[in-house]
């Protein structure tokens, strides 16, 4: 992606909620879809819930949004988007808990039962701290994802093996290049990251 692309797509990043609540056509939903889902999935694998009823629970999650994105009244100042998003994505792990326990495969009567499904529910992780950890994560893939293409192979590769705890004689003798240029290279994507990243927490809602 260049330069002038990744100011296209963010520009229209920038107006996809008010697309949705204007339009609420299907190009700006998967547009929505695109940038959200992932996050969403991961924040609820990380509240102890497995692959498969995490695919559901995210489903629902976006079933939704879609019905109450159109009048969603985003106010900056009372906080990020994805704060209200967590809110809506950590109901919808407790109704599945809730679920769970009047589902007509569990005995209502069987207390031990009974007790492990409230002991799941109050032991449920912290979402916005989950939340928080998840965006930093899924902002560095994206960010880096945005950058790469403008990074020669070898300062890539040079900085990915630092990134993976290779040493300097390693780097070294797999690239062919003086050690101080290693140092160089790093910093060079080390920048071109942090700077991206900046830009993606100014414009992400």
């Amino acid at each position: 992606m260049t330069e002038n692309d990744s100011d296209s797509v963010w520009k229209t990043r920038k107006t996809l909620l008010q697309k949705i609540k204007d339009n609420h056509d299907e190009r700006s939903w998967e547009d929505f879809v695109f940038y959200y889902r992932d996050f969403i999935f991961n924040v609820i694998v990380k509240m102890n819930i497995s692959h498969h009823d995490a695919e559901d629970i995210t489903q629902r999650v976006l079933l939704k949004l879609w019905k109450t994105l159109p009048q969603f009244n985003y106010q900056p100042e009372k906080g990020r988007f994805r704060g209200w998003l967590c809110r809506i994505t950590g109901n919808e792990v407790k109704d599945f808990f809730r679920a769970r326990g009047r589902s007509p495969l569990v005995d209502l009567e069987d207390q031990e039962e009974q007790d492990s499904l409230t002991d799941q529910m109050a032991n449920l992780p912290e979402i916005e701290n989950i939340a928080k950890e998840e965006w930093r994560s899924y902002v560095s893939k994206l960010a880096w994802s945005n950058i790469v293409d403008g990074i020669d192979s070898k300062t890539a590769e040079c900085f990915l093996m630092f990134a993976r705890g290779k040493s300097i004689k390693e780097i070294v003798e797999k690239l062919g290049v003086a050690e101080s240029t290693t140092y160089v290279y790093k910093k060079r994507v080390q920048d071109k990251l942090r700077n991206e990243i900046i830009r993606l927490n100014n414009e992400l809602l």
